[in-house]
């Protein structure tokens, strides 16, 4: 039997895919590849309980792959504590918006959001995403897909974006 915790934690990869297609998502971490496990993991509380503030609803917890810093000499692959978040009933501009600032705040290259049928990768911090880039379009939501520049992970069950089939 399921503890109260546990049920209200229940999500899966279908339910990530019905809220990417019916309103938008995004996918954020606060975790830095350059920081402590112990300071990402304080980055990460803090994250959980700034997005409940700003969206008024906690996020789905995901596993996450990103390469760090790319196009520089300190360009890793980093695995980290994701957050996918629902817009709800938020409109798709201020949504962006406070996404971005969240963002911002933690010290990430980026965010992703995906209002429409494909996916952005926002720039949060100058040379984020390289030199003079401010967003890049990343494709569709591709279920059981991985993808080497980074994907996420739900209860086992990997998805990405890509402009591939």
């Amino acid at each position: 039997m399921k503890t109260f915790k546990e049920f209200m934690q229940e999500s899966s990869l279908s339910r990530i895919k019905s809220k990417s297609d019916k309103g938008g998502i995004a996918t954020m971490s606060a975790d830095r590849g350059n920081l402590s496990r112990k300071q990402n993991q304080a980055r990460a509380k803090q994250l959980q309980k700034d997005i409940r503030g700003k969206f008024g609803r906690g996020p789905t917890k995901l596993k996450g792959s990103y390469l760090e810093n790319p196009g520089s000499k300190d360009e890793r692959k980093v695995k980290e504590k994701s957050f996918a978040i629902d817009r709800g009933k938020m409109g798709k501009r201020k949504f962006k918006k406070e996404v971005k600032k969240l963002g911002k705040k933690y010290g990430q290259d980026s965010v992703l959001t995906q209002t429409k049928k494909t996916a952005t990768l926002h720039s949060t911090r100058k040379g984020g995403l390289g030199p003079k880039t401010k967003g890049i379009g990343v494709g569709k939501f591709r279920a059981q897909k991985k993808n080497p520049e980074g994907q996420s992970q739900i209860k086992g069950k990997v998805f990405s974006y890509s402009k591939k089939p």
